[in-house]
């Protein structure tokens, strides 16, 4: 017999208990919800949305290392085994008097099997497969062991028991249960992900950025900042911010990834999932702060005003006082220091500990490009014009490999990459193969001399 002390609620069509699990417990009696399908094929297709590598590098790694360890309730159905609800008068003890007006007798109570049950997961097949990997592991797999005291603690479980007399039936409202479950499920979007996480390390190090650096910084809420778009990842002509969270994330990470921190795949979930401490985030930070000081010296251009430096209707009369730079799109941001850490790669003296002098050095040749997206070799290539309308739009169609001919240019450029002429000469066919509307071959030449020009 299997008791457990259960509290009884009804949701639409549905009543359920919501119970406690002993981890041990689990992996002996909770299957996965494929097991409840008739069909082969069902089956397979159930179990291949398992996705074993993300259970075994993420969540089997969050419950071995991590202390403060906690998973939501997972959502069994369970098959068979006499379930009896028995409620437990807690009102009869005088302490609870004062409960007697309302449902808590009929809530609370204990809910029993007589042992011929199955238990199936409904939803957390992923939290499942975690615990038992965790627990079943073998020798020759590679997973951690289990904290002490593991099998012992416990998960909150939601369990559904069976209503219907026919099999055919009761199958049939677990499988739609299923179903609706996994579709309505919807993860944080990413802008939450960085404001809330508390182990990544990049989130932690990008909103320390917005409360302590200067330029980041305001003096109302950072979720509100003027300087910060902090939902979703594009940005507007006359938009005030200077970039937007995501992007300030994406760039963040990329100036901060060294070629030690590359290696030890530092962007994994691997590193992601664990807070690295005060000592190790204080580090970052510092050495963060280090690049961006150093690029707000070297192009002032960052303190323009965004809402000035963001619009491709240039050639309006009324707009002499705009301008279109790549450094105020985050399409042009991310492209930007991502040259700029392979710049840093290359040239900077002392890559673990750096200093702004050094770093200022370094970028300097920034200060010299061309970042009008008018300009050769953005124009065309991140800026694309309609041949229609005539309107300026910023690059759609091939937006990948448009920007991985921009980084190719401009790591020439400044004095990245040394390329022989043969290899100068397929970059010009491919940068010309990439341009709308295509101008003519004369029109390419002159633009040409410009963008080989070297800078460093």
């Amino acid at each position: 017999m299997n008791v457990y002390p259960a509290l009884k609620a009804r949701m639409g069509t549905w009543d359920y208990y919501i119970i406690k699990m002993k981890m041990k417990d689990i992996v002996k009696e909770v299957d996965f919800a494929s097991q409840i399908y008739d069909s082969k094929t069902l089956d397979e297709a159930i179990q291949r949305t398992l996705n074993e590598g993300r259970v075994k590098s993420e969540i089997v790694n969050y419950l071995a290392k991590r202390e403060d360890r906690f998973f939501s309730s997972l959502v069994v159905a369970a098959l068979g085994g006499n379930p009896t609800f028995t409620p437990v008068r807690i009102t009869d003890d005088e302490r609870f008097a004062v409960l007697k007006a309302g449902s808590v007798d009929e809530a609370f109570g204990v809910l029993t099997f007589d042992g011929g049950q199955s238990y199936y997961a409904l939803d957390g097949q992923h939290r499942l497969k975690s615990i038992k990997t965790l627990i079943e592991r073998d020798s020759g797999d590679d997973v951690p062991a289990m904290p002490p005291n593991f099998l012992e603690e416990e998960v909150s479980v939601i369990l559904l028991v069976r209503k219907e007399a026919d099999d055919a039936e009761f199958l049939k409202s677990y499988r739609r249960l299923f179903s609706s479950l996994n579709r309505y499920a919807k993860p944080t979007d990413q802008d939450t992900n960085i404001i809330m996480d508390e182990d990544d390390w990049v989130a932690i190090l990008t909103r320390r950025l917005l409360t302590e650096h200067e330029f980041f910084s305001w003096k109302g809420s950072a979720i509100e900042s003027r300087k910060l778009k902090t939902k979703g990842k594009n940005l507007r002509t006359g938009d005030t911010f200077f970039t937007t969270l995501q992007t300030l994330y994406s760039m963040n990470q990329t100036l901060l990834l060294t070629p030690v921190r590359d290696q030890q795949n530092y962007t994994s979930n691997r590193f992601k999932f664990f807070n690295p401490g005060e000592a190790v985030l204080d580090a970052m930070f510092d050495e963060l702060v280090v690049y961006w000081d150093a690029l707000l010296e070297e192009l002032p251009v960052l303190h323009e005003p965004p809402e000035l430096m963001r619009s491709h209707d240039i050639d309006d009369d009324e707009t002499e006082e705009l301008s279109d730079s790549v450094l105020f799109w985050p399409i042009g941001q991310e492209l930007f220091t991502k040259v700029v850490r392979s710049r840093l790669n290359r040239f900077l003296p002392d890559l673990e500990n750096p200093t702004v002098e050094q770093v200022q050095e370094c970028v300097s040749v920034f200060s010299l490009v061309n970042w009008d997206l008018h300009a050769p070799p953005w124009s065309g290539l991140l800026l694309t014009q309609d041949p229609v309308s005539h309107r300026w739009t910023m690059r759609n169609e091939d937006r990948k490999q448009a920007v991985e001919t921009g980084e190719r240019i401009l790591r020439f450029q400044v004095g990245i990459d040394d390329l022989s002429a043969d290899a100068l000469e397929e970059l010009r066919i491919h940068w010309f193969s990439m341009l709308l509307p295509r101008p003519s071959k004369s029109e390419v030449t002159e633009a040409w001399k410009i963008v080989s020009q070297r800078l460093s």
